[in-house]
């Protein structure tokens, strides 16, 4: 079993990515609010209307999605691929980042 973790700086790309892991038959995932520790950071440190005032000028985008899902290892290419053509290329700056790790135990999961 493997951990994929999806975190899109743009909230445009959650409902294209879900309905491709549905048709992909990728089911059972974890959507949450997130936001970057640089966003926080400077929200703490200038706090009140300038804090307002830097989130309109960085696009109003503070938070993020972080979608994660566990996976058998013959899905886990299925989910990154579905990734990749609805996001597009990662590399690109300010896109999101996906990454995986093993999982040793899990309790609670059903089928």
């Amino acid at each position: 079993m493997e951990a994929l973790f999806i975190v899109l700086n743009h909230e445009k790309h959650v409902n294209n990515l879900l309905v491709e892991f549905d048709k992909n038959g990728l089911r059972g995932g974890t959507i949450l609010e997130s936001m970057g520790m640089a966003q926080t950071m400077a929200e703490r440190s200038i706090g009140g209307s300038y804090a307002y005032l830097r989130n309109m000028l960085s696009g109003g985008r503070p938070y993020n999605k972080t979608i994660f899902l566990i996976l058998d290892n013959d899905r886990l290419q299925l989910a990154k691929e579905c990734v990749r053509k609805v996001v597009g290329d990662l590399g690109q700056e300010n896109v999101g980042i996906m990454f995986n790790f093993p999982i040793g135990e899990i309790e609670g999961l059903t089928k």
